[in-house]
């Protein structure tokens, strides 16, 4: 039989080895999953679908709200809600005021939109919005009237693509009860 001592200092050893193979392992996984969130592109394709989809959304109750037309402009990089059916949206009177007063503020946003003050909102870098299977041409945009129901303009029938770090996503609208899914 072993003296207690030394009974006690194997038991402390093996502890240790299992100890050091932990933190190994720990340090082996967060360097893989540290690469894999530092990788924005992905999250910024989502997000940026996720931000059409409420600005249609947003643009279809301040139509009902006002019991007027709203119109939603779009192209490959940028999306805009305005009273007018100018795509630029030149008017500032005519420009929808964004929720909370201003819209993201970043720097491709500012340099798309002009002004941080009206629901107009760039896409992320990488990213592009387009017609499905239609790689290029111009998209135009969507109309809701005071009812909520949602006319295409331009190629838009319906479904928007937006694609982005190999990825894609679609938003579709049903122009008889303008909802976007």
């Amino acid at each position: 039989m072993r003296p207690a001592s030394s009974r006690g200092t194997f038991q402390r050893g093996f502890t240790m080895v299992e100890l050091v193979v932990v933190i190994i392992l720990i340090g082996i996984i967060g360097s893989i999953a540290v690469g894999r969130f530092m990788e924005r592109s992905t999250f910024d394709t989502v997000a940026w679908t996720e931000q059409v989809r409420s600005t249609l959304r947003y643009a279809q109750k301040v139509a009902i709200a006002q019991n007027q037309q709203v119109y939603v402009h779009l192209n490959a990089g940028r999306i805009a809600v305005c009273l007018s059916p100018d795509a630029a949206c030149a008017d500032p009177a005519s420009r929808v005021r964004a929720p909370g007063g201003a819209n993201s503020g970043t720097g491709p946003t500012r340099a798309a939109c002009g002004a941080d003050d009206w629901m107009c909102e760039a896409g992320p870098d990488g990213g592009a919005m387009g017609i499905p299977g239609d790689g290029g041409a111009a998209i135009g945009g969507v109309a809701f009237n005071g009812l909520g129901q949602a006319a295409m303009i331009g190629n838009v029938k319906g479904r928007l693509e937006i694609k982005g770090d190999g990825i894609a996503q679609l938003v579709g609208i049903d122009p008889e009860t303008g909802y976007v899914d």
